[in-house]
């Protein structure tokens, strides 16, 4: 049974929301008439006089609802043709109104009034809610990467030119995974919450009755789970600029109140070839609110990067703080200068058990070799008492980034472990192994419910756009394949998810991997 309203009466006192955007509109319908729509972070408001205090209709904003902007018609390529899909657009039409879809309900709520004041509504909700119409608004060039529930496409958005990477869903078959859909809606809400340079951009999100769009920043540089595979080595400068950039996006992300809590090489990717200052954080799919308890995934993460005091929590009721993305981040660093993982070993249930020792040889030669201050904070970094851990604040202000003289720049190179790439190797087909039935299971189901390809425009105008090369996944380990990507054939350790089969201490930390795959 239809749900006949879109709008909520007023029920509670919204005084303490402050007031992002505030517009005159005319709200369409049988009764015509002139409103006041007050748009918060977390809510719309609608006043019938300027000088009202209290409104009094209202809807959140949140997963239920949409929003469709209504235009004239396109300039079209072909005016001949009916299609008005964005391969067919030149330019969009004008902005004529805006229409509030609410899930189960059959009307709509529709707003009209001058351009300018729908650019601003449509600005500030293409940031907070899920609109209609991606396939009339985006041309599609190329698909370069695929997964279980999902496939990448390069593509530009036709109003400004913006080339992005859109990855589509298919919401049954990511609805129907354990917690799939709330760990779906999880990482937008947070992708939407994080605004910084050093992590990877959401810039808007479309739905349809079948898929969901998420248009994300096209990064073109390296993962650096991609760099180690192919034995690049690091200058002292080069790991400098990287871990300070990753301090700013991490601290960044607890000033917010969230933590990432799956940091690893394959979610460090760079928006450049080559450009170590554009260092970015990528995979929100594991992130949390640090105050939402209990955790949607409480003991989750990988083995090898998790902290301690997560991978050895008993009781999933209990919790931890951010200060757990700092032990991730120090493995990190500890690869860095060595060129070895933190904790060896030749099979999972090795590394697992290791990574719960949490004991680190830091008597390493490399680490001998560095300096004093990047050897402090490496230590900091990887105390296995939280408590005493260094948070990403504390780290910013360490001598490592305070006091970084010019022989800090020494041309010393790391001599990357000869038997690392081949423990990763092995260390991620442990990972495909475990999963392969679930894997090949998911891809017979949702042969009736896959997302439908989206045609690829390939004209030749556009050719400059087709030679971009993909060399990583624009959602590291969330696809099977990269078009021109040196990991081509290889399978990060998360790509996959729960087999039911695996041991239960397996079963805790793969099922909560990839669920929006």
């Amino acid at each position: 049974m239809y749900n006949q309203r879109i709008w909520n009466k007023v029920d509670q006192n919204f005084s303490n929301y402050t007031n992002v955007l505030r517009l005159k509109l005319l709200k369409s319908g049988k009764n015509t008439h002139f409103v006041y729509v007050q748009c918060t972070e977390c809510f719309i408001m609608l006043f019938k006089d300027a000088d009202q205090t209290k409104p009094y209709k209202y809807l959140p904003i949140n997963f239920e609802y949409k929003f469709q902007v209504l235009r004239t018609p396109p300039l079209l390529i072909n005016p001949s043709l009916s299609e008005k899909k964005g391969e067919n657009v030149v330019s969009l039409g004008e902005i004529l109104a805006i229409r509030f879809i609410r899930e189960s309900v059959e009307k709509w709520s529709e707003f009209r009034g001058s351009v300018s004041d729908l650019e601003q509504l449509r600005q500030f909700l293409g940031k907070k809610m899920n609109q209609t119409g991606f396939h009339q608004y985006f041309k599609v060039y190329k698909k370069i990467g695929k997964g279980s529930f999902a496939s990448v496409y390069l593509a530009q958005r036709i109003e400004d030119g913006t080339k992005m990477a859109v990855k589509a869903f298919c919401k049954n078959a990511v609805y129907k995974e354990e917690n799939g859909k709330d760990g779906l809606i999880n990482e937008i809400q947070i992708m939407r919450i994080l605004d910084h340079p050093n992590l990877m951009k959401l810039y808007e999100v479309y739905e349809t009755q079948n898929s969901i769009y998420m248009c994300l920043e096209l990064l073109e540089g390296d993962q650096l789970y991609g760099l180690f595979k192919m034995k690049k080595s690091f200058s002292a400068q080069q790991i400098h600029s990287i871990m300070k950039g990753l301090l700013e996006g991490l601290n960044y992300i607890h000033s917010m109140g969230i933590m990432h809590r799956d940091l690893k090489l394959e979610n460090i990717l760079f928006k450049e070839p080559d450009n170590y200052d554009s260092v970015v954080i990528a995979d929100f799919g594991l992130a949390t609110k640090i105050d939402q308890k209990p955790f949607l995934y409480t003991k989750c993460g990988t083995p090898g990067f998790v902290a301690p005091e997560v991978i050895n929590l008993k009781d999933d009721q209990l919790s931890y703080g951010s200060v757990c993305d700092m032990y991730s981040l120090g493995v990190i660093l500890y690869i860095l200068i060595t060129g070895q993982p933190a904790f060896k070993g030749k099979s999972y249930n090795t590394i697992v058990r290791r990574n719960r020792e949490a004991i680190v040889d830091f008597q390493t030669e490399k680490l001998n070799q560095v300096s004093d201050n990047q050897r402090s904070l490496l230590i900091k970094m990887l105390q296995a008492d939280p408590e005493l851990r260094i948070t990403s604040k504390q780290a910013l202000k360490h001598e490592y980034f305070c006091a970084y003289y010019e022989e800090e720049f020494a041309q010393m190179y790391t001599d990357d472990d000869p038997h690392l790439g081949e423990m990763l190797i092995k260390l991620n087909a442990e990972y495909i192994r475990l999963d392969m039935e679930r894997l090949k299971r998911s891809n017979d189901e949702n042969d009736i419910c896959k997302t439908e390809d989206l045609k690829v425009d390939q004209s030749q105008e556009k050719n400059d756009l087709l030679k971009i090369i993909m060399r990583t996944p624009v959602i590291t380990g969330r696809t099977k394949s990269i078009e021109n990507s040196p990991l081509n054939g290889f399978q990060s350790p998360n790509q996959d998810s729960y087999t039911p089969h695996i041991k239960q201490i397996q079963a805790k930390w793969i099922k909560a991997f990839d669920l929006q795959n």
